[in-house]
């Protein structure tokens, strides 16, 4: 198990749209949304809105099985309707360029098991 995190900013004047989107994922398409997070072996997802210097941002934080992130590689390039249709309205509402061309996937630095005391590094 594995927790993912996305950080993305929204193009301006968008809020109020992504709100509109979240209602439909969570009203009339919750099954098909349901469908989608299974099919990328995702458990879970929160999604938060935070606003830094007039720019909103979302973070979307998914609890997720170590396969989650090898499965999402496909997601831009699938021809499932949903998948197609989600994609749509992430590119609609989000800005993805990179910053300064940087990566937009995060790297995990380290994990620390409290029950066994077990660290892993990944520096």
């Amino acid at each position: 198990m594995q927790t993912i995190v996305d950080i993305n900013p929204l193009k301006s004047g968008k809020l109020a749209a992504y709100k509109a989107f979240v209602a439909e994922i969570i009203g009339p398409r919750k099954r098909e949304f349901s469908d989608l997070l299974t099919r990328y072996s995702l458990k879970t997802a929160n999604a938060y809105h935070h606003r830094i210097q007039d720019v909103d941002f979302i973070i979307v934080v998914h609890l997720a099985e170590d396969d989650a992130r090898a499965r999402l590689e496909k997601f831009m390039t699938s021809t499932h309707p949903m998948d197609q249709w989600f994609a749509e309205q992430l590119n609609d509402l989000h800005d993805f360029t990179p910053l300064n061309g940087a990566e937009q996937a995060s790297n995990l630095l380290f994990n620390f098991d409290v029950q066994t005391q077990e660290l892993k590094t990944f520096l």
